[in-house]
């Protein structure tokens, strides 16, 4: 006899994409509980509900991991084809190729222009940038400097290479000058490079009537203030600059020294004699008169054992001289420009730079016409040294 009994189907059910990592790689029905399913639960294992994004969805790299494409940030690129669907990564920020120039020429070029010692001119092609690299101010004089050279070589394009090295001493500046202020053993060197640097720049803009180089319109030059700063930064931190970054210069000028002449150049003896018979103040007369001194040894140097003079052995008359000399100069007093007018014969030892070229000639025309014609005479020496030919 048959059975009356039916069989029954399987119970059917409502399908999910959404169960948990766990019961899709058993097949199972998951429950989709949170945070931990039913049957990971009855089974022991961590589901990947309570993983949550600490396991799967968090991307970003160690600091021990390089970086993988998907890592980075992506930006849907307007205007492109699937720019709806599809992203592109986010372009990285531009290179500043203008200053990477800079930087390349200043370590294969300019930095072999300050002087004709091997150990020197490595010192400013690879010391120089890497103090550079410790301090912004330093580094952007750098630039500025190496514009100037530029602009010098590559006279089509001079204008743009101004414009650059304006923009970089002037940003220089307003960095280095709250550092002048307190100077430390760490920041002494490239404070000491940026100073240097600053005359460089300086001398090495176009030549322009009424500039006398160390003043212009009854005012002290900037660049000279402050590289008399750089005296303070001597005293200051003396020892911590000969044994710290900048030793090798140090040592190297050292090593080259020459002891202090015994006696006077007979020029500036001549120059002494004139000055002393004009002066009525005793005080003013010993002002002058050190300011001759602190160009003996240089004339010796130059004009009795020809050698050829660099920069810091004719511009360390500058930090020497006393600041009263400073504000004759200023004032246009005739006694300190003819004192001046012998010391364009020092600059004019020093045309081998580039930015040096056409100094003498130019500060000593313009002293010229400053003097009255019997203080012109006093000046026919220096004249005659430069090759300067007064107008008739």
């Amino acid at each position: 006899m048959r059975s009356s009994t039916q069989t029954r189907g399987r119970r059917s059910h409502q399908k999910s994409r959404h169960g948990c990592q766990q019961c899709k790689l058993r097949k199972v029905k998951c429950g989709e509980e949170k945070p931990s399913c039913t049957n990971c639960r009855r089974h022991g294992v961590t589901c990947s509900f309570a993983q949550g994004s600490t396991a799967y969805h968090d991307r970003s790299p160690s600091c021990n991991q390089a970086p993988t494409p998907q890592d980075y940030p992506r930006t849907i690129v307007s205007g492109s084809p699937g720019s709806d669907s599809q992203s592109q990564p986010a372009a990285a920020p531009n290179l500043a190729i203008a200053d990477l120039e800079l930087l390349h020429h200043f370590t294969t070029s300019t930095a072999y222009t300050f002087s004709h010692h091997p150990v020197l001119q490595s010192f400013w092609r690879v010391e120089v940038p890497q103090i550079g690299f410790t301090a912004p101010y330093t580094l952007r004089a750098i630039l500025a400097l190496s514009a100037l050279h530029l602009a010098t070589l590559r006279p089509e394009k001079s204008q743009s290479y101004i414009a650059q090295a304006n923009i970089h001493h002037e940003a220089a500046l307003k960095l280095a000058t709250p550092q002048m202020a307190n100077i430390t053993p760490e920041n002494s060197a490239p404070l000491f490079l940026f100073s240097a640097l600053s005359t460089f720049i300086w001398c090495a803009r176009p030549l322009e009537l009424g500039n006398f180089l160390f003043w212009e319109n009854h005012e002290i030059a900037s660049w000279l203030v402050l590289i008399r700063g750089t005296g303070t930064i001597l005293d200051f931190a003396d020892e911590a600059l000969k044994s710290g970054p900048l030793a090798s210069m140090f040592s190297a000028r050292a090593r080259h020294r020459i002891s202090e002449p015994d006696s006077h150049h007979q020029v500036l003896e001549s120059l002494r004699h004139l000055v002393m018979a004009d002066v009525q103040e005793e005080h003013m007369a010993k002002v002058y008169s050190s300011v001759i001194d602190e160009m003996n040894r240089p004339f010796i140097l130059c004009l009795e054992r020809n050698l050829k003079l660099e920069t810091a052995d004719v511009f360390i008359w500058l930090l020497r001289i006393p600041h009263e000399f400073l504000l004759l100069l200023k004032d246009y007093q005739p006694l300190a420009m003819v004192i001046v007018g012998y010391f364009c014969v020092l600059l004019h030892q020093l045309e081998w730079m580039w930015c040096m070229r056409g100094w003498s000639t130019h500060l000593l025309s313009q002293i010229y016409n400053q003097l009255s014609p019997a203080y012109r005479a006093w000046i026919r020496w220096p004249i005659e040294q430069i090759g300067f030919f007064p107008p008739r």
